[in-house]
């Protein structure tokens, strides 16, 4: 394989394989230690009640960790599909080094595996069980049908079971997470770009592909239906605290500024040199094509929302995932290729302080609140068992989703509530009515406070705090609450 400045220089593999291993060890490490995360454990959740979707996303991730279940609440069972998924990943990669450099595969793919598990990005999205690595797995897979069908329709004009499995797969990924429509969308525009495929779109096999795709969110469709369209005006109003009405250019710099980050400074030269020029290989310029396609649509439409409402930089995972199999061709200088494990081996190792040891803000005088609050839940959840048993309760809740969950899932126990400001998906779950005039036990914090829940309560009574420490520091501290003569919700 060639590109314009000659052959493919042949990439350091040993240093790739032993970058791979360390990363994969420092993986399994964060996926056997690290308590679950706030929207781990109320996902899980999610899966312990099964509905057709959720107030905040649709309902495939949720589903397939209801069927973990039977394994136990464990960590095991939490996070292990994070590892199916990383493991279905890693093949298409490999799928992909075969067509990228047939002669020798595994000179691709070792460099771009180690590349992809030391992008920060990448490496925090596939050890936490939240939807994206199921949906990174998926768009994957969606986006190598549709590079097999673009292959075979150039060579013939058929291909057409490609096209209609790429097809079923992006609607997967969609019924897994909002944002892998921005692959489907990027993929339409890799139809019109890529020259050899404009005449699919005068074949109606194209457009029945398409609309199967959107036929498999039905389940969101009706759920939504049944519940007034809760998640389209979540998702474009409440979340916001209101519409979008108000230019906010200063979230675009602080958007792009994490992009850069969480993507890599290292990596974006390459990206740069794929963007600028082609390999002369077919299957590479065919899918540089289709990646530049979904970097571009994914992330000018997140830009132009960063200019409305504060967005996250993952939200963007889309826009890279494509670029990944593919960018160990374009990463000439060994030093970038050095500089940008290193950089994802640091991140990596800071990741197993914050996230099992004590997180690293609080060690020096901050309080990094989303961190620190996945301490500590089993000695809260120990005490709060006692407590139950000591005082005549009706109901455990907290007062907020992530905190909640988090309780629910040390307790083992589906029914703990959430009583917060928040809409959320415990307001689905939770009936007000057959609860009026119990006591229950309320957990918060000082952050969080409780001047929210006051009104539903005649009386509420601290009981006690439980601190959480490490290294002589509180790294965080719960506050139990005994409420009694509840009044119930308001109506949402």
């Amino acid at each position: 394989m060639t590109d314009a400045g000659g052959p493919v220089v042949r990439r350091p593999v040993r240093l790739a394989q032993a970058a791979v291993a360390v990363l994969l060890v420092i993986k399994l490490w964060m996926t056997v230690m690290a308590p679950p995360v706030g929207d781990e454990a109320y996902y899980w959740m999610w899966g312990q009640k099964p509905g057709w979707s959720y107030l905040d996303h649709p309902p495939l991730h949720a589903w397939l960790l209801g069927l973990m279940s039977v394994f136990g609440w464990n960590m095991f069972s939490l996070r292990a599909l994070t590892w199916a998924t990383l493991a279905g990943t890693l093949w298409i990669f490999w799928l992909w080094a075969k067509r990228l450099r047939p002669d020798d595969p595994g000179a691709w793919w070792w460099p771009g595996a180690a590349i992809y598990l030391a992008t920060p990005l990448f490496f925090t999205m596939t050890w936490l069980a939240f939807h994206d690595h199921l949906l990174i797995f998926l768009c994957l897979a969606s986006a190598t049908g549709f590079l097999l069908f673009a292959e075979k329709w150039e060579a013939d004009s058929k291909g057409l079971p490609w096209l209609y499995g790429a097809a079923a797969l992006l609607g997967l990924a969609v019924l897994t997470k909002y944002n892998a429509v921005l692959l489907g969308i990027g993929v339409a525009l890799f139809f019109i770009a890529h020259r050899p495929l404009r005449s699919a779109w005068r074949s109606p096999h194209l457009y029945l592909a398409a609309l199967l795709a959107v036929a498999m969110q039905a389940p969101v469709i009706w759920w939504n239906l049944g519940e007034g369209f809760a998640s389209v005006n979540f998702h474009l109003s409440e979340r916001w605290g209101g519409p979008l009405s108000r230019l906010r250019p200063l979230n675009v710099l602080n958007f792009a500024a994490l992009a850069l980050i969480f993507v890599s400074p290292f990596l974006f030269p390459a990206i740069w040199g794929m963007v600028r020029r082609p390999l002369g290989q077919p299957f590479a310029d065919r899918a540089r094509i289709l990646a530049l396609s979904v970097l571009g649509v994914s992330s000018l439409a997140l830009l132009a929302l960063s200019l409305l409402a504060e967005v996250y930089f993952y939200w963007n995972i889309v826009a890279f995932l494509l670029l990944m199999p593919l960018v160990a061709g374009w990463k000439q200088r060994r030093w970038l290729m050095l500089a940008q494990l290193a950089y994802g081996l640091i991140f990596a190792l800071l990741s197993v302080v914050n996230f099992t040891i004590a997180p690293v803000t609080n060690l020096f005088g901050g309080n990094d609140w989303t961190v620190a609050s996945t301490y500590g839940w089993p000695q809260v959840a120990s005490r709060v068992s006692e407590l139950e048993r000591e005082h005549d309760v009706g109901f455990v809740a907290a007062a907020r989703y992530t905190t909640a969950a988090q309780l629910g899932f040390a307790l083992r126990d589906a029914d703990v509530t959430a009583i917060a400001d928040r809409h959320d998906q415990y307001d689905y779950w939770f009936d007000p009515e057959a609860h009026l005039g119990q006591s229950a036990l309320i957990v918060s914090d000082p952050q969080i406070g409780v001047r929210q829940i006051e009104p539903y309560f005649d009386s509420l009574e601290r009981l006690e705090d439980i601190a959480f420490e490490r290294f002589g520091k509180v790294i965080y501290r719960a506050r139990i609450y005994l409420g009694t003569g509840f009044r119930g919700l308001p109506q949402r």
